[in-house]
């Protein structure tokens, strides 16, 4: 390992209880403090020079990580079309049922992963490999409303799509209100349920 030479060093005020986590974190990992920090503030540079905040980093990681948990599976869009291109036609309601399915259990993934299920599923669909270019999910009291744009969804690929998000949205505690779509254009509103 080359050895890195400093040619001027600055204090930085940085709270005890964070330098005592990260103190932790690079005897787990056995290296000296001075070299740890040096590594962490370099992956922060390299982030940057990625065009990324390092956070921005870290929330598609957690992303990434909660996909493979939940058993998520990349697939090229065009192939994902042709099979659903194949199977629509006969199979409609059986298969709209399946994405539904998919989404309740989805959405129970995430109530049990994350602190904040709906902010998660932004997150998760702006990092989704459903190519979409605008993902919004937005909760104003007992509304959540979503909103996905994408130039790629076919028009079956759109109504998975809007069976997926109602079984996940379901299964947070919230029924459908308002549906809204077009090919690739998907607005949906959901109120919380009432007992």
């Amino acid at each position: 390992m080359a050895r890195r030479v400093a040619k001027d060093k600055r204090l930085i005020i940085v709270p005890s209880d964070l330098v005592s986590k990260l103190i932790e974190i690079s005897n787990r990992e056995g290296k000296p403090f001075h070299i740890f920090v040096v590594e962490a503030f370099e992956q922060v540079l390299r982030a940057h020079e990625m065009g990324h905040a390092l956070k921005e980093i870290v929330d598609i990681f957690e992303v990434m990580e909660a996909q493979k948990s939940a058993g998520a599976l990349f697939m090229p869009m065009d192939v994902l079309n042709y099979l659903t291109g194949k199977v629509y036609p006969t199979d409609k309601e059986e298969l709209q049922a399946k994405w539904y399915e998919s989404g309740q259990w989805y959405g129970k993934y995430l109530m049990a992963k994350f602190e904040d299920p709906v902010n998660a599923l932004e997150r998760i669909l702006a990092a989704s490999r459903w190519d979409l270019n605008e993902v919004e999910v937005k909760r104003d009291g007992n509304t959540v409303k979503v909103r996905c744009v994408s130039t790629v969804l076919t028009m079956e690929g759109t109504e998975l799509f809007i069976k997926f998000l109602e079984g996940a949205i379901h299964s947070l505690g919230y029924q459908t209100k308002k549906q809204d779509r077009l090919r690739g254009i998907i607005l949906l509103e959901f109120d919380r349920a009432t007992a």
